[in-house]
């Protein structure tokens, strides 16, 4: 039964991703209809990408640390192959975690013998990257350029510093080894079903409480990770709106945080539909601060402006998931024809570690 409500939620998160946009879609036609008529600026849009491409080498190389960081034998290249890869996957799992789901499963695969190590490494990397999303959005709240925050908005503010005081606190109170092996982490372990999980994640973690120093260098990684994606979103704003009013970079870096966390949530392919709401709804609040009287055109107007530097977003990241499909099926090609000899046979170094 279980199996067969999976099969079918695997199937439908793609009509609800698509329901919700062409629901979005049409409630802002004459906004999204006009877009032909608008002079979309293409080298801004390829520096998008660009942007978009060196903040994901940021998160390669903070993959990176924390693989070899607990001492698993770890290449650059590998990193970046398994994460480009995994960039092009977040387009099909659910929420945006289907990238993940992959470099966690190819990471085992080369070390089955650290299963939880190599899952360990994934769901720390995720929690850095979330934990700086918020992080990098609670402190441009402090910047004086900021707009004026609506009732709403100054609630969105204060859960990125709720997220970014308690995450913080949570990853140091991980590198104590009282905590990791406190009664309570113990009394986690006899929990049916996920004991085991508990044990091995625990048992993992503790690898880095002698190396703090690879933490700190990933955690601001991901600082500098997410600052780029960002200001991807806005290049790509400029972009698609030109003059149009539009929020500021500075409240780019306030308002899209939580959108973007919302669609890592929402069980959508990577939160089709989710984001889309979301910044609609965060230009709309920023329309209705510069202006408390706007009238119902021009909120209409902010909503599809919102919606279309989301899908802007979006179209950054084709080039670069075509560019990690073929640079994973290449380099792992490469791999293959290295590992067999002249007689067509897999060199016995290759041939012993598969055995």
């Amino acid at each position: 039964m279980l199996k067969k409500l999976s099969r079918y939620a695997r199937w439908l998160k793609w009509p609800l991703a698509f329901g919700l946009l062409f629901a979005l879609i049409q409630l802002n036609w004459d906004g999204v209809s006009n877009l032909s008529q608008r002079k979309i600026h293409w080298p801004l849009l390829l520096a998008a990408v660009g942007v978009r491409f060196g903040s994901l080498c940021f998160t390669f190389l903070r993959w990176w640390l924390l693989v070899t960081g607990i001492g698993l034998p770890f290449r650059i290249g590998d990193a970046f192959r398994l994460g480009l890869l995994g960039e092009a996957f977040n387009s099909m799992g659910p929420g945006s975690a289907g990238g993940d789901l992959v470099k966690a499963g190819l990471l085992v695969k080369d070390h089955p013998s650290h299963r939880a190590s190599a899952m360990a490494t994934v769901l720390l990397d995720r929690v850095l990257g979330l934990w700086a999303l918020f992080f990098v959005g609670a402190l441009a709240s402090l910047i004086p350029a900021a707009s004026k925050l609506s009732p709403e908005m100054q609630w969105a503010v204060y859960l990125l510093w709720i997220v970014s005081i308690t995450g913080l606190m949570g990853i140091m109170l991980l590198l104590i080894p009282r905590v990791t092996h406190s009664q309570v982490m113990h009394w986690m372990t006899t929990w049916r079903g996920i004991g085991q999980i508990v044990r091995e994640l625990m048992t993992s973690i503790a690898l880095y409480q002698g190396r703090p120093q690879a933490i700190a260098m990933a955690a601001s990684l991901s600082l500098l990770g997410h600052i780029g994606f960002l200001t991807t979103f806005f290049l790509c704003a400029v972009a698609v709106h030109g003059d149009q009013q539009i929020p500021s970079y500075v409240d780019h870096l306030i308002g899209i945080p939580c959108p973007e966390a919302l669609s890592a949530v929402i069980p959508t392919p990577g939160g089709l539909g989710a984001l889309e709401w979301a910044i609609a709804w965060f230009y709309q609040q920023h329309q209705q601060i510069v202006d408390p009287y706007s009238t119902t055109e021009l909120l209409e107007v902010a909503n599809a402006n919102g919606l279309l530097t989301a899908l802007a977003y979006r179209v950054s990241a084709i080039p670069i998931a075509i560019l990690g499909i073929a640079y994973y099926f290449t380099s792992h090609l490469g791999h293959l024809v290295l590992s067999v000899g002249p007689a067509g046979r897999f060199n016995s170094s290759r041939s012993k570690g598969d055995d």
